[in-house]
């Protein structure tokens, strides 16, 4: 994809992208200002294992500030470090372990997304129409203190069944699809952008129930912040479009919804994550924690994404690598991407490759201060 092919306004995780067409929100801080608090001050939070620690007040969150430190860490060491394997023959290669920070991987959505809309747009043609809503949370507390931030993701995302029940309710009937993108506001904190594509006519007063299903099973959502219009009419929470018809030229409504967002998932473009502006690497660094998903399409939706070809795992002849249809293990790690280099390789167990070690956070009553 060429720089001019993407979007030219501004967004807050994607400052050479643009702005969100809807980006309401409850209570909001500015500038990051969670990075001393920890990601959870709750009991039996799961988190990985590098961002906890035993203390005498028991299992608790590092600061938001360590965790990017410790995430910066892992992916600096994950984009330097290579997988060996090996065949039946004893023959070893060496390929970089993938992750979903990277930019070929946040490019790759991008690519996806695309073709989302596209698919829809060769079969529904100038039906295709288009809406976002945007969920949100309140990211400080009552007394105005900045909310941690994994708590703040976990309330938000806690919604996500009781919305897509409502979704189904409101379009029954209708040939419709869905991409949900998480983007971080300034804080850091997170927002969802839901993007529906439907076959035919809608108008924003048919997601209220969307956004009330939200408010009702988001702890922290206000409903002040989640009304499809403001006191003046205008559209708020959600924003409807006929998408645009490149065949006449015409450039009514938004021209790829789906590529719009998930240009905030693919931030600066070609940028390493540890490169990101301090708000995106908090919510980075919160997502690689807490394990959870930024980028979700219904099932449909997936289907539509997969470019000509993919799946099919025959290679052209000639085009493949000569290994092609041996059998490979993982049986070691190249910390600085040497395959050959045999004193630097460490050994690794094939049935351990890809796991990731979790940890819960424990409270514990002690005499010592707050």
């Amino acid at each position: 994809m060429s720089e001019a092919d993407r979007p030219v306004d501004e967004s807050l995780s994607a400052p050479r992208s643009r702005q969100p067409l809807s980006n309401r929100a409850d209570r909001q801080i500015g500038d990051l200002a969670a990075s001393t608090v920890g990601l959870t001050n709750r009991d039996n939070v799961k988190l990985r294992e590098e961002c906890v620690f035993d203390g005498l007040a028991g299992t608790r969150a590092v600061p938001t500030e360590v965790a990017v430190d410790r995430f910066d860490s892992w992916y600096s060491e994950s984009r330097k470090g290579k997988i060996v394997v090996e065949n039946q023959y004893g023959e070893r290669a060496g390929f970089n372990t993938p992750n979903r920070f990277t930019p070929e991987y946040r490019e790759m959505l991008y690519a996806k997304a695309q073709s989302l809309e596209r698919s829809l747009r060769d079969k529904w043609g100038r039906l295709l129409h288009t809406a976002m809503v945007t969920l949100t949370a309140s990211t400080t507390d009552d007394q105005g203190r900045p909310r941690p931030l994994a708590d703040h993701l976990t309330d938000l995302l806690e919604s996500w069944e009781a919305v897509r029940r409502a979704l189904s309710r409101t379009l029954d009937g209708r040939e419709w699809e869905y991409l949900a993108i998480l983007e971080p506001h300034k804080s850091g904190h997170a927002h969802v952008h839901l993007g529906v594509f439907v076959k035919g006519p809608v108008v924003a007063e048919q997601f209220q129930p969307v956004l009330d299903a939200h408010v009702r099973n988001c702890p922290t959502a206000g409903m002040e912040a989640h009304q499809v219009t403001d006191e003046d009419g205008d559209e708020f929470a959600v924003t409807v479009h006929r998408i645009a018809d490149e065949r006449n030229g015409s450039l009514e409504g938004l021209q790829n919804l789906g590529a719009y967002l998930a240009a905030y998932m693919a931030g600066e473009y070609g940028e390493e994550a540890t490169a990101m502006p301090a708000n995106v690497r908090a919510f980075y660094a919160t997502v690689w924690a807490t394990g959870k998903q930024w980028f979700r399409p219904s099932n449909g939706a997936q289907q539509f994404m997969q470019p000509d070809g993919e799946g099919d795992e025959t290679a052209a002849e000639g085009e493949g690598p000569d290994w092609v249809g041996d059998e490979w293990e993982a049986v070691a790690f190249a910390p600085e991407g040497d395959v050959t280099d045999e004193d630097t390789l460490v050994s690794i167990d094939p049935e351990s490759t890809g796991g990731v070690a979790y940890r819960r956070t424990r409270f514990e009553d002690w005499p010592g201060p707050d």
